[in-house]
């Protein structure tokens, strides 16, 4: 094979077209805004109470319906926690309200972030103590929609409250994965 720079300056001139082309940087179909409303979401969680000083882990589950009829603007729903660690066990259920931004409108990418609000009732046992507490949890969602099916999430942090017998900050972060319908 002999080594040609018509060719060199062919694949050159083909790869600037592409590249200046409007659609060189158009979103591939499966990274798209998702158009459905509800979700379903799951994952583990991970935190630590700083009251009783502890770390738990514990599954996050939520159900989301978007008032948009798509994945972008306010939602609400229900999330449950359940699990824990060492010494610790716990059960929580509440109201979820969420509202999703999209972050590139500009590129139709698929990719939200948007703050949570979760609050409701917890059963709660560490050791031989047991207790019931309201809870309250905010923090932030990225969320990317893939295929207008599958939902990739994170919450790095969350900050927590439970209050019952005594007030118990924690900090706790959230990785998962959901549907759409």
């Amino acid at each position: 094979m002999r080594f040609s720079w018509s060719g060199v300056l062919a694949a050159a001139v083909f790869t600037a077209g592409v590249a200046w082309s409007p659609e060189a940087g158009a979103v591939p179909r499966e990274l798209r805004p998702g158009t459905k409303a509800n979700n379903f979401e799951f994952g583990p969680r991970f935190g630590y109470g700083f009251g009783h000083r502890h770390a738990y882990g514990s599954a996050w589950l939520d159900y989301l319906y978007h008032f948009s009829g798509d994945q972008s603007g306010p939602a609400i729903g229900a999330a449950a926690f359940i699990g824990g660690w060492r010494n610790y066990f716990g059960f929580a259920s509440g109201f979820m309200f969420e509202w999703d931004f999209q972050l590139v409108p500009s590129k139709n990418l698929g990719l939200y972030l948007g703050p949570h609000v979760v609050a409701g009732y917890g059963f709660h046992r560490f050791v031989d103590d047991r207790y019931h507490s309201f809870f309250v949890m905010a923090g932030p969602t990225l969320k990317l929609c893939l295929n207008d099916f599958w939902v990739f999430w994170v919450r790095p942090f969350n900050f927590d409250g439970r209050i019952g017998r005594f007030f118990q900050p924690s900090v706790t972060s959230a990785i998962g994965a959901g549907i759409t319908w």
